[in-house]
């Protein structure tokens, strides 16, 4: 699976016992890093569909993915299918994978290529191989405006009991891009709002699983906040007594661009009171 958000330090959840509104601060300023990062969402330009067996990559007119910029090989590696396999074949030493000179690398979801201003990542839409393609001094990455969020509200940050199911369970849920997708799914998370109790399904996010992966939408989706709606990270502990901090809801990568896909909540993950905390809806300028 891919994971829905950026990768961040487990501490920043685990730090839901100290100060809130220090928590969701550096949890926020963690999280404007990222997005100003070399992995950032707004990076990604396009994803590319990989048709041929050998898939040349470079500045050149006859690359088969071409990477145009200053200072790229013609073609300076490739990507060879071997069965299900996608492996990269560097031809450069400035085609790196996850900082590193390979002399070929079978090529996982977790893997970043880099080749100049480039970033790429492999992905089976569809059951295909392709690449997600990133570009650093691309125009949505150089207008990149920073998030927008809702004050900070203690209101919204309450006490949660997770209750785990027995075994290994999957659930169906739709997705931004048409179709089903399946999520591992552990249990159920109840909490208190107004005196008025609230239980919503939890999953894990292959990328982030020591933690419950909390995707929901509110009264607030669609109008104050992003339609498809929002997720939430929430800290697991032995006794299941956590703490589920709506101040550090996001948006999914889908929010940021249509080469993303994202899960949608289930209806029984639609909550019927407006959640004015967390991220609010990106502007794109």
């Amino acid at each position: 699976m891919i994971s829905f958000m950026l990768a961040f330090p487990l501490f920043l959840l685990l730090a839901g016992d100290s100060s809130g509104a220090a928590d969701v601060k550096a949890w926020r300023a963690h999280q404007e890093q990222k997005m100003r990062g070399d992995k950032s969402p707004f990076a990604v330009e396009r994803v590319e569909i990989l048709d041929h067996d050998h898939s040349t990559l470079g500045s050149g007119a006859n690359a088969t993915v071409k990477l145009p910029g200053e200072g790229i090989p013609p073609v300076a590696g490739e990507v060879v299918i071997r069965g299900k396999d996608a492996v990269l074949i560097p031809s450069s030493p400035l085609l790196t994978v996850n900082g590193k000179q390979e002399k070929e690398h079978v090529l996982i979801g977790t893997d970043w290529v880099a080749l100049g201003s480039y970033r790429l990542q492999i992905r089976h839409p569809d059951g295909k191989i392709a690449l997600r393609i990133a570009n650093l001094k691309g125009k949505a990455m150089m207008s990149y405006s920073g998030l927008k969020y809702f004050d900070y509200n203690e209101h919204y940050r309450v006490p949660a009991q997770f209750t785990p199911l027995s075994g290994k369970h999957e659930l169906t849920v739709d997705s931004s891009q048409g179709g089903p997708q399946q999520l591992p799914y552990v249990g159920k998370l109840t909490f208190k709002l107004d005196g008025q109790s609230y239980t919503l399904d939890a999953f894990i996010d292959d990328d982030e699983p020591d933690v419950l992966f909390i995707i929901f939408r509110d009264a607030s989706s669609g109008k104050e906040t992003y339609g498809v709606g929002r997720y939430v990270y929430v800290a697991r502990t032995p006794n299941g007594e956590t703490i589920l901090d709506f101040n550090k809801a996001f948006n999914p990568l889908c929010a940021y661009g249509p080469m993303f896909f994202c899960p949608i909540p289930p209806k029984q993950n639609h909550l019927p009171v407006a959640i004015l905390a967390g991220e609010k809806p990106y502007s794109h300028h």
